[in-house]
């Protein structure tokens, strides 16, 4: 049988949305206008244009629910492993090549025993009608972003004038995972009656946060506000705002008050690459455990071994599920090129895709690359354990109806990717990024029309 490339969405749902679009393209476009101006003055910039479906994605529920459960076995057996390897000195780093630092300075098996190690997850895959591909597991990195986002595409969907006639319970079929994050803050906060949370992000870090897009410093100083109406405070600082006490428990430098939870606003990559910032730095070096004090750190910064580096030994342990009706959920082939040697690369190029394996997002698609750049990406990838090769899938497609220039209802064909926000297993909403179709794309480096909306599970 051949593999479906189409997005699967309920087709009668669709039809009747895009139909009651074009019947009311003025409304739709002023409720638009309205709602950006709204939210920018909340202090949220919001994409425009091709950027902003004006329609949902129509996502079958059972599908997503299966795919969150099947992801969340696979990364507990994953943990599960990671525990077992760290009983023996070295067997960490010589089955999942990060730096030699890392399992010397890291509490590795306290982090992956840990409960806050499995708590929330946003992974990237394609969703196509016959399966899920997984593309990327994204331990903890971007979530909190990506979940203050989808709080405005929320506000959108809640008040949609075609929404509202088709009579789409917006609050049943759309999740809302900052919610759910915030749950779970609470669930591991210390149990007092105003928490106070600390969201992390190391200074050099946040030196990069701040380079980025105006919207996405926006959506950080968003969530921290949203931890007060559900009586929680949260304090956005570097390690130079915090201290650890000679009892050895967790406050702010600047008024002494306890922090109650640690929360990272990036996953901390740059641990991996220089360890030597957390040897001797008097808050850092906390940072390897998976609690200071009596405060939970979440999540676990040992979880930076749950990457992309660690696909293939996911891929052995958990290759995939299925359901009954045959829709699986799959692990995807990856593979360390420098096991290999340039020569299976070189020979068929638009079968893959390379990555930097743990650190940072060096991505080079086989497809869409020129021989020359192809060529450097493999002499590098082969030359040290840094990179891992997946074979290369097309992305799905779909149409997606958007105001071309703000003004004009078009339906653009498009590829999407999918990353569902999943929750101890359970399934907490899903973002949707779509960018024009093209072969070789890539939707982390925001191709020409990229956009990010969410989906709704019907």
């Amino acid at each position: 049988m051949t593999p479906s490339r189409r997005l699967p969405q309920d087709r009668q749902l669709v039809r009747e949305l895009d139909r009651l679009l074009r019947r009311h393209v003025s409304e739709v476009r002023d409720y638009t206008h309205a709602f950006h101006r709204r939210w920018k003055r909340k202090g949220v910039t919001t994409m425009r244009g091709t950027a902003w479906a004006v329609r949902p994605f129509l996502l079958p529920a059972p599908r997503l629910h299966f795919l969150s459960s099947a992801f969340h076995s696979a990364l507990a057996a994953l943990g599960n492993e990671i525990r077992r390897l760290a009983a023996t000195r070295g067997a960490v780093t010589r089955r999942l090549p990060v730096h030699p630092e890392f399992e010397k300075l890291f509490d590795v098996a306290g982090g992956a025993a840990s409960p806050g190690f499995l708590s929330h997850f946003r992974p990237d895959g394609f969703l196509f009608e016959d399966r899920f591909q997984l593309s990327e597991i994204n331990y903890g990195n971007g979530i909190v972003v990506s979940c203050g986002y989808t709080e405005a595409v929320h506000d959108y969907w809640s008040r949609h004038p075609v929404l509202q006639r088709a009579g789409l319970d917006v609050d049943r079929l759309h999740r809302r995972p900052l919610p759910w994050l915030i749950n779970v803050a609470r669930r591991f906060a210390r149990p007092v009656p105003t928490p106070t949370i600390a969201l992390l992000a190391h200074s050099k870090e946040w030196q990069t946060i701040i380079s980025f897009p105006k919207r996405v410093v926006d959506q950080i100083h968003f969530v921290a506000r949203q931890f007060e109406p559900v009586g929680m405070r949260a304090r956005l600082v570097t390690e130079n705002d915090l201290a650890v006490d000679r009892r050895g428990q967790l406050r702010f430098a600047e008024d002494g008050v306890r922090a109650d939870l640690l929360m990272f606003i990036t996953v901390g990559t740059m641990f991996l690459d220089e360890p030597e910032l957390l040897r001797n730095h008097p808050v850092l070096k906390h940072l390897t455990q998976a609690k200071i004090g009596d405060t939970w750190v979440l999540k676990p910064l040992a979880g930076l071994l749950v990457e992309k580096g660690a696909l293939p030994l996911l891929n052995e342990l958990e290759p995939g599920r299925a359901m009954p009706d045959g829709f699986r959920f799959e692990v995807p082939h990856t593979e360390f090129p420098s096991q290999h040697g340039h020569a299976r690369y070189l020979r068929a190029r638009k079968d893959w895709v390379i990555k930097r394996a743990f650190d940072g997002k060096d991505t080079s698609v086989g497809a869409s690359s020129t021989l020359e750049n192809w060529q450097s990406a493999v002499d590098a990838a082969v030359a040290a354990p840094d990179y891992v090769a997946q074979r290369y899938v097309s992305m799905p497609k779909t149409e997606v109806p958007v105001l071309v220039d703000e003004k004009h209802l078009e339906w653009v064909p498009s590829r999407i990717e999918l990353s569902p926000f999943i929750y101890d297993g359970a399934f907490g909403g899903a973002g949707v990024r779509h960018a024009p179709d093209a072969e070789g794309i890539l939707m982390t480096d925001f191709p020409t029309g990229y956009g990010y909306t969410t989906a709704f599970s019907v």
